[in-house]
């Protein structure tokens, strides 16, 4: 290639990443000592660009959609939460830039994305990076740079550096706020100022990285659900997955051909069953690990007779697949000169941030799965660290780093096949990947791990919910009936409900003597479809997560840890330090249902913290307490899920349930009211599969339960916007649950 040649090509990929990943806003700030000057973006929201932003990657570039700057201009606007200079930040000798943002004595902080090992992240340090899967320590999937503190602020670190973070650790020797100095070893008539602490508590959240800028987004608003409500919306609003996407998923053993795959769904269908996808896992493809993305045609012969016969039965396919391309792949020549200096698993790696290299890969999916109707992506192996893929120092041909790609590869992924492939095409998917980052509220991708505690995976329902993401607990198999249970009925209280197969070969049924409970789970939540689906619409149109964590529920955050005062012990404990027992066992499914799952050591009895206000039973209407704890056992249950209703509470509901979600269109309501006050709820309508809902094609049904002036409840219904088509059908009864 002579020299012009390769001038021009260098020219025109500098070019083509700036039009398509444009820089965050140039640094207007020369002084890194303080941060004396904020831009108000939005109300409750303020932008500050610390050092050179020239260059530097943010996740907000890979955002779904712009800021729903419409929603967010009619809320309230909250004052700026610190007081002038009180941030401040530096380039330290060593060129890692740091920014200092203060806490009070009492401030608790939450987040950082998906932490299996609990949601409180006050005194800790992290380190954020994209990783495998660790229990603790920031290095996850979704290592969301995005805290929230119990004062009603959030903090977003937009960067796709790795991010060190130390909350609340450290002590300045010129902070005023350092508590005093206590003896360790006085002698026993001297009175001390407190007790000694290992790790006396720091007065700050101290961030840094290393790299040449950093932008920083403070939000603030009227309660911790209403700050991370306003991060979703500035990310463009949460995702609103098909109607599909929310029924049953299934996938089948990763060697499954086109026959055993027919010889399956039978089975779901002559043991009655929901089904709604079924996921192929890499079996599917010609070649995997690394990829060709084409038919294996020895197991699927014919892959669009195959599509074409799940869909007449009201089933979609989901494909699985790893980004890292084979060299039988037909794509492989001309994504090698777009591909990293490094491989995976033999596999080069595209360089998603340049339009060639998408364009080579959507076109090919468009041809192969899209056309065929294939309806969504598993994205596996985009989460792995150091050996499992590239190193630091690997070069990317756009000029990327190593480090802010394997950061941001996941969203990279879903911004591709998304925006690209699927919303290009006005066709709406649902699907898995293994990675995510910030910004990511409205990608309809379900994060899931490799790790398989059921605790944890109840945990991450909770931290996913306070960083924009959705995650998926999974049922894979399990040691004995009672765990197979336990964990299909958190899936089907989760934003997927999914059976992962891959390898274990289970079905639903695999364990006879729950298998009716089973199914009485899954075909609740397809009961539920009208609540789950508008509750995916606030997501979209309001920043509300569809599931989120209980400390976003009113009153409950003062109940949600329980500290413990360390003992001394010279080999066991010789700092004598404390720990914090969280409770993040319980979780919100929608506006008013609250999910207390039994699991692991609670398997079969457990203890429920009921927020402030009166709460009842699910199942049979009854009063069951007001900020207390309870105990529920299985037995008294009947073995269903624990499920308990806030006051008020107005629940849309199919009269009887349905096997695929196509059979949900135009099927009659069931409204359930719980307690003595008037309620309402807002049922969302729209065509369930296409875009058009952004185009204003959309309903909404305000359902209203009062007394009347017999002292009887009633339910009104008013169709409030008209501008879409009908989802569901009439509602043919109001069912009063409170006696």
């Amino acid at each position: 290639m002579n020299s012009d040649c390769l001038s021009f090509r260098l020219f025109f990929i500098t070019i083509s990443l700036i039009i398509i990943f444009a820089p965050c806003r140039a640094a207007d700030l020369t002084d890194l000592k303080s941060v004396e000057s904020w831009q108000n973006v939005a109300p409750g929201i303020w932008s500050a660009s610390l050092g050179d932003m020239q260059g530097e990657l943010c996740y907000t570039q890979f955002a779904a959609a712009p800021p729903k700057h419409d929603v967010l201009n009619q809320l309230s606007k909250p004052k700026f939460p610190f007081a002038p200079g009180e941030i401040t930040c530096l380039v330290t000798p060593d060129n890692k830039i740091m920014i200092r943002i203060p806490t009070g004595a009492d401030e608790k902080l939450y987040g950082f994305g998906l932490q299996l090992d609990g949601i409180k992240k006050s005194r800790q340090v992290m380190t954020l990076n994209v990783d495998h899967w660790s229990k603790g320590g920031g290095r996850t999937h979704a290592p969301v740079p995005f805290y929230i503190s119990s004062r009603g602020y959030g903090v977003f670190f937009n960067t796709a550096r790795f991010l060190k973070i130390y909350n609340q650790v450290g002590n300045r020797k010129d902070s005023p706020h350092n508590p005093p100095e206590v003896d360790r070893n006085p002698p026993s008539d001297e009175k001390q100022p407190g007790r000694w602490q290992a790790q006396p508590p720091g007065d700050a959240v101290e961030a840094q990285i290393s790299g040449n800028g950093l932008e920083v987004i403070v939000f603030s608003g009227d309660s911790m659900l209403d700050v991370v409500c306003r991060y979703n919306l500035y990310n463009g609003g949460g995702a609103l997955p098909p109607l599909w996407g929310l029924g049953f998923w299934h996938r089948v053993h990763a060697r499954f051909s086109a026959g055993q795959t027919r010889d399956e769904l039978k089975q779901f269908e002559d043991k009655d069953f929901p089904l709604d996808v079924i996921g192929l896992e890499p079996g599917w493809m010609s070649k995997s690990y690394p990829c060709t993305f084409e038919w294996q045609k020895k197991r699927f012969p014919d892959p669009a007779k195959f599509t074409r016969e799940l869909l007449d039965k009201g089933i979609r396919l989901n494909l699985w697949e790893n980004p890292y391309i084979s060299k039988h792949s037909r794509m492989y020549e001309k994504m090698y000169p777009l591909s990293a200096s490094h491989m995976v698993w033999l596999g080069i790696v595209p360089d998603y941030t340049m339009p060639q290299a998408r364009r080579l890969l959507t076109e090919q999916h468009h041809q192969d799965h899209i056309s065929i109707g294939i309806s969504g992506y598993k994205i596996d192996e985009v989460d792995g660290y150091d050996f499992w893929l590239w190193p630091d120092h690997a070069t990317f041909p756009s000029g990327v780093s190593g480090e802010a790609m394997r950061q941001s590869y996941g969203l990279l992924m879903q911004n591709m096949l998304y925006n690209d492939l699927f919303k290009q095409n006005n066709v709406r998917t649902y699907g898995l990947v293994r990675g995510s980052n910030g910004a990511a509220s409205g990608y309809p991708f379900a994060i899931y791990s490799d790790s398989y505690s059921h605790e944890q995976y109840i945990t991450g329902l909770s931290t996913a919910s306070l960083g924009g993401i959705l995650w998926t607990p999974e049922a894979r198999s399990a040691g004995t009936p009672r765990e197979w249970l336990n964990r299909m009925q958190t899936v089907c209280f989760s934003p997927m409900a999914q059976l992962n197969a891959w390898s274990s070969g289970k079905k639903p049924w695999s364990y006879g003597d729950v298998t009716d409970s089973v199914r009485d789970v899954i075909k609740l939540r397809m009961r539920l479809l009208p609540y789950l689906y508008s509750a995916f619409a606030d997501y979209h149109f309001k920043g509300i997560p569809p599931i989120r964590a209980m400390i976003l529920e009113d009153g409950f955050g003062e109940l949600e840890a329980k500290f413990i005062a360390g003992k001394l012990d010279s080999e066991t404990n010789p700092y004598a330090r404390s720990k914090i027992i969280e409770k993040t066992d319980q979780f919100m499914f929608g506006p008013s249902i609250m999910v207390a799952p039994f699991y692991e050591s609670q398997s079969v009895k457990r203890q429920v913290q009921l927020p402030p206000g009166n709460w009842y039973d699910f199942y049979t209407g009854k009063f069951v307490g007001n900020n207390k704890t309870i105990t529920v056992t299985a037995k008294d249950l009947a073995d269903c899920i624990p499920l308990f209703v806030k006051e008020g509470a107005v629940i849309p509901m199919l009269t009887k349930a349905v096997n695929q979600t196509d059979k949900a269109y135009s099927h009659p309501l069931e409204v359930r009211f719980y307690g003595k006050t008037n309620g309402t709820f807002t049922l969302y309508e729209d065509d369930g599969k296409t875009f058009n809902y952004d185009k204003g094609q959309h309903r909404t049904r305000h359902l209203a339960v009062s007394k009347d002036q017999t002292g009887q409840f009633k339910l009104t219904e008013n169709i409030t916007k008209k501008d879409g088509p009908a989802m569901f059908g009439p509602i043919e009864n109001l069912k009063i649950m409170t006696k």
